[in-house]
């Protein structure tokens, strides 16, 4: 896979294996986790009086509902736009959805962290994904995502 800057400063991701590709297609999906796990990652209860989290749960967490899914939108339409070519993919990250494509990368991350109760010292191992052994494909989506995320943090600078 090779990302490159475009001249309207999208990020071009071209010669994207079908594995890896497939992974990028899940993000929508992954990011929409229902999980009770997953809940209280996306939205952490801002402390313990009962009036705050009754209001916050009300007036914020819908917001931030609609802001997620609006991510996820996006990331679903920029993908719809890959083209393939001899079996690998290419698309691009407009400058301006790569908002988007970060919130979504990181509410992916989080539900994957989250479904599969990983703690940080799983999440510093270096694993090679095996597809037959899911715990390792969910670490590698997690550290693919993460690198996806430093490169459209790194076009922002």
């Amino acid at each position: 896979m090779t990302l490159s800057a475009t001249d309207e400063g999208a990020l071009a991701l071209e010669e994207i294996p079908a594995f890896l590709f497939q992974l990028l297609k899940e993000i929508p999906a992954r990011a929409a986790s229902d999980d009770p796990r997953v809940e209280s990652r996306f939205y952490p209860v801002p402390g313990e009086d009962d009036l705050l989290v009754e209001d916050w749960k009300s007036l914020i967490q819908p917001e931030l509902q609609e802001l997620f899914l609006s991510a996820r939108e996006v990331v679903r339409t920029d993908l719809a736009t890959a083209s393939e070519n001899s079996g690998t993919f290419a698309m691009e990250i407009p400058k301006n959805h790569m908002e988007s494509w970060l919130s979504a990368l990181n509410q992916a991350r989080l539900a994957i962290a989250g479904e599969n109760q990983f703690e940080e010292k799983d999440m510093a191992e270096d694993l090679a994904p095996d597809p037959s052994d899911a715990r390792s494909l969910a670490l590698f989506e997690i550290s693919f995502f993460g690198f996806l995320q430093e490169c459209l943090v790194k076009m922002q600078d």
